[in-house]
C-alpha cells in the first residue's frame, strides 16, 4: 500500500509542477521538496496537536508520522476530531495559500505545499475509500467509523481538490468558504461580495 501511495505521489508530481511552473529550468527543487515536507509535517502534527488538546490517548506505532493509534476507550467524537485533523489542516492552508494574496502563488515552496495538500488528499480517496476501504487504517476510515460517511469526506476530497488546482493554475481569486461537522460538510464559493 505505501508503494502504491508513493509511485502515485510521483506521477502526480510529475504532471501537476510542470503545470504550475511557467520556466521549469528555473524551478528549485529544493524549495518545492520543502514545501512537501511542510504539508506532511503539518498534517501529521495535526493529529498530535487535536490529541493533546482533547487529552486523548494516542501514540505513534512506528515512529512520527507513519501510524496512529488511539485507545479503544475513545469517543467517536474524539476518533472523528483525531482522523479529521490532518485532511482538515491540509483543506485550511490551502484555503490560506490560495485565498492570501500577499502569498506569491508561483513560489516553489508554495507550490510543493500546496501539491503535497492536493496530492496527499486524493491519495486517501484512492487508498482508503477505493483500495482498502475496509483495512479499519486511514484518516477517512477512522471518520467512518466515528460516523461521517468515507463517500462524502471523498467526494468532498475530490471536488475541493479539483477545485484547488484550478484555482492556483488559473490564479483566480474565488474563495471558498466551508463548515463541517460530524454530520454534514458544507462547501461553497463566494461570488460577490459587498
Amino acid at each position: 500500500m505505501k508503494r502504491i501511495k508513493l509511485l502515485t505521489m510521483v506521477l502526480a508530481l510529475s504532471f501537476l509542477v510542470p503545470g504550475f511552473t511557467s520556466t521549469a529550468f528555473a524551478f528549485d527543487y529544493l524549495k518545492f521538496a520543502l514545501g512537501l515536507g511542510s504539508g506532511y509535517v503539518i498534517h501529521e502534527a495535526s493529529h498530535q496537536i487535536v490529541a493533546e488538546v482533547n487529552g486523548t490517548s494516542f501514540k505513534w506505532q512506528n515512529g512520527f508520522g507513519s501510524t496512529w493509534v488511539t485507545s479503544n476507550k475513545t469517543s467517536d467524537s474524539e476518533r472523528y476530531e483525531l482522523g479529521s485533523a490532518g485532511l482538515v489542516s491540509q483543506v485550511l492552508s490551502t484555503e490560506i495559500i490560495l485565498n492570501t494574496k500577499k502569498i506569491p502563488k508561483d513560489n516553489d515552496y508554495v507550490i510543493g505545499m500546496l501539491t503535497f495538500n492536493i496530492v496527499n488528499a486524493l491519495l486517501y480517496v484512492v487508498s482508503d475509500g477505493i483500495l482498502s476501504p475496509d483495512d479499519n487504517y486511514g484518516d477517512i476510515e477512522m471518520m467512518d467509523k466515528a460516523g461521517l460517511k468515507k463517500e462524502y469526506v471523498s467526494a468532498f476530497l475530490v471536488v475541493h481538490s479539483l477545485y484547488s488546482i484550478y484555482r492556483a493554475y488559473y490564479k483566480t481569486d474565488i474563495p471558498v468558504y466551508l463548515t463541517m461537522s460530524k454530520n454534514e460538510i458544507k462547501m461553497g464559493v463566494t461570488i460577490l461580495k459587498w
